[in-house]
């Protein structure tokens, strides 16, 4: 008894101590990282006139102590410049010293500030004597150059791992180390490596193959159809094989078909299929589908292998296609689901029939059915003759001219509450989902929601997302967090009496690809608060452009104009498209620049304790005196009276260079009257390799001499 009185005690003192010095609310990143900005949000919810918070970073080679001042109902956002950090623990503190009165404290996550480093080459596989070059590009949070103050090494070693060249202490431009190595007549052949290392940590690697080849001189295509019926009783696909220079392939082609799975093959079937054509840059070929060999279980996909065998050399090139092969000829999906019925009343149900490739039927004689089954009773102790079995209802209805079939649907009174939906068109059919009884809508018991109305968030287009209570909102601060920082937060007053509020905010790089929405308003002492990721689409905030003519006659200059912002590093890479043929996987790419950016997420520092932590989805840490549904307890056990006590447990803790310069040729330009009498003499496989600063201007002009055309 007396425990309780105590405890009732204390939480009646706790809400006066709200209730005298007022409610904030303090969110910042759960990590920390050396030279890296670091925002914090605070927000004053209620208050007797000004507030005087102080905001600090504590740590073994950081403390700074910044000072805000605001008013009640506002947010106002408080930015470190994080410098080098030694490893250890370090704290985020916060002091209301007028105003609201508190003091409050919490760890954080230390994270070391590593760049992302990329490297590309110019080929993917060398021939003995030839020269490799390759970039490596060190990259910020931003995707801008990075800021290093570590030695970087990079070191290149062969096949059998002997290292055969190391650079120490390299020194970058705008972010880019240019450099090359030229193998002898008679290197180790095999996978060798490119190691790039800052101070003692390898950071990045990259292989390239050496080996005595022949470059392709032409390429093999295989078109077919992706999708086939059974029905359809034939497979057919055309073989491609032209040179690299456009002309046509004269040879033999070997065409095969079998099922792309080893460990299925349908009943009677054929493990593999052959056919030899002669082809002279095209040729057809058709196989027969077994209808008796599918049964109406799952149908594997079937992969064509054409290999193309050249009449003058025998040099061979090959190529595939998968093809999938469908019980059913047509596709039906439903138009605007419709999901909830009134007995008795008209509504209109919509589906689309289409074929395999996508498109819509048209032009068909045959009517489409709507079939809505209802569920089957297992278990009927109603046995008298007032509750007959419910059998299926079916409508009939024409395509129009887009393959939508409109049916107009009355479903009577009786006891069932949904009904299975099902489409036929032909000799296919499709389950659709189901539709229900109609039910008043029940409001959701979540207190608090955010939707994103925006259905493909994009880079410099407006974003909208609704906040959206069960009770009325008087305010909600939100915001936006991303790459491990707080990028955008505000505090948004909403007009008496609703509970849905509409935001818009136009996203900027530091959101993509992907960013977390964070919002918290406090009612009646009570935090309330949502989060919510969202997905950009992946775009980058500068832009390139190159213009080139079309074609080029041998030993021509061909002139390349690059379009771009100014300030910037441009590197040209340009090879034979033969050398992309025998292997890729040099250059750099897209998607691995994005997903570099991962490791720049926040995360929350352990709690302990258990529920749901304010801000934990995003990352991030939340000091507040208001209450949350997270306890921060222990369960230890009373050995005295048997009974659980819970103890709180709180955590206090160069060079420039001209435009004019940036120029390559190989092979002076012949006169005019001489032009029809060049061959080419000329095979070089990488025609472009260069890098240059564009810093006062936004268009350069690079002329290279390379054969577009033979």
């Amino acid at each position: 008894m007396s425990r309780l009185l105590v405890f009732c005690l204390c939480v009646f003192q706790l809400g006066l101590l709200i209730n005298a010095t007022g409610l904030y609310t303090i969110i910042a990143p759960g990590t920390i990282r050396s030279n890296f900005k670091y925002n914090v949000a605070v927000s004053v919810h209620k208050a007797e006139g000004k507030s005087t918070i102080k905001v600090g970073i504590t740590g073994p080679s950081y403390n700074e102590t910044k000072e805000v001042e605001l008013l009640p109902m506002s947010t106002t956002n408080v930015e470190f410049d994080v410098p080098t950090l030694s490893s250890g623990d370090y704290n985020l503190t916060a002091d209301g010293t007028e105003g609201v009165i508190f003091k409050n404290t919490t760890k954080l996550n230390y994270a070391d500030n590593k760049p992302s480093i990329f490297i590309q080459t110019d080929k993917a596989t060398y021939k003995p004597s030839d020269l490799v070059q390759y970039r490596v590009l060190f990259l910020d949070e931003n995707t801008r150059p990075a800021a290093i103050d570590k030695p970087i090494t990079i070191a290149i070693s062969d096949g059998e791992q002997n290292r055969i060249k190391q650079l120490i202490d390299i020194q970058l431009t705008k972010g880019v180390y240019t450099g090359e190595l030229q193998l002898s007549e008679q290197p180790v052949l095999g996978t060798w490596s490119i190691a790039v290392n800052v101070a003692d940590d390898t950071a990045a690697s990259k292989s390239f193959e050496v080996a005595k080849y022949v470059l392709p001189k032409f390429e093999v295509v295989v078109e077919s159809a992706k999708d086939v019926a059974i029905q359809d009783g034939v497979v057919k696909a055309t073989i491609r094989a032209k040179y690299t220079y456009g002309k046509p392939v004269k040879g033999k082609a070997t065409v095969s078909l079998e099922e792309d799975f080893n460990y299925y093959r349908p009943i009677n079937s054929e493990s593999k299929r052959m056919k030899t054509v002669d082809i002279d840059g095209k040729a057809h070929v058709e196989f027969p589908i077994e209808k008796s060999a599918y049964g109406s279980g799952y149908t594997p996909p079937l992969k064509i292998f054409a290999e193309v065998t050249e009449d003058l050399t025998g040099n061979k090139q090959n190529a595939s296609s998968t093809v999938t092969v469908h019980s059913q000829r047509y596709k039906i999906e439903s138009v605007n689901a419709v999901t909830n019925y009134h007995p008795g009343k008209t509504f209109a149900y919509q589906f689309v029939v289409k074929n395999l490739d996508g498109s819509p039927v048209q032009g068909g004689s045959k009517k489409a059915k709507l079939v809505l089954e209802a569920p089957h009773r297992y278990f009927n102790f109603d046995r008298s003759d007032d509750s007959p079995d419910l059998k299926s209802i079916e409508w009939d209805a024409p395509l129009n001219e887009h393959g939508i079939a409109t049916f107009d649907v009355v479903l009577p009174v009786n006891d069932t509450r949904f009904y299975n939906v099902k489409g036929v068109y032909d000799e296919s059919s499709s389950y659709l989902g189901s539709i229900h009884k109609f039910q008043p809508t029940i409001e959701s018991a979540e207190p608090l929601q955010i939707i994103v109305s925006t259905k493909t968030p994009k880079l410099g287009k407006d974003v909208s997302f609704d906040v959206k209570s069960n009770e009325q909102i008087p305010y909600f601060v939100y915001a936006i967090i991303a790459r491990g920082n707080i990028v955008k937060a505000e505090h948004v007053d909403v007009p008496e009496g609703r509970k849905t509020h509409t935001i818009k905010f136009t996203p900027t790089f530091a959101m993509v690809p992907q960013a977390s929405i964070y919002v918290f308003f406090i009612f009646d002492n009570e935090l309330r608060f949502e989060e919510r990721t969202v997905d950009f689409k992946k775009d980058f905030d500068n832009s390139i452009e190159i213009s080139a003519p079309l074609e080029a006659k041998p030993s021509e200059d061909v002139e390349l104009k690059i379009k771009t912002d100014a300030d910037s590093y441009v590197g040209l890479l340009g090879v034979d498209q033969s050398v992309l043929l025998l292997k890729s996987g040099n250059d750099l790419a897209r998607d691995a620049v994005f997903d570099s950016l991962d490791k720049y997420k926040t995360s929350t520092p352990w709690q302990s304790g258990y529920g749901r932590y304010p801000g934990q989805t995003s990352g991030l840490v939340t000091l507040t005196n208001a209450n949350y549904p997270y306890n921060f307890a222990t369960r230890s056990y009373d050995a005295v009276d048997g009974e659980v006590d819970y103890e709180i447990y709180l955590e206090a803790q160069e060079e420039d260079e001209a435009i004019n310069d940036f120029v390559t040729k190989d092979v002076a330009v012949p006169k005019i009257e001489d032009r029809n009498k060049l061959i080419r003499k000329n095979f070089a496989e990488v025609w472009i390799w260069h890098s240059t600063n564009i810093r006062y201007s936004i268009v350069a002009t690079s002329t290279a001499c390379f054969t577009v055309r033979i």
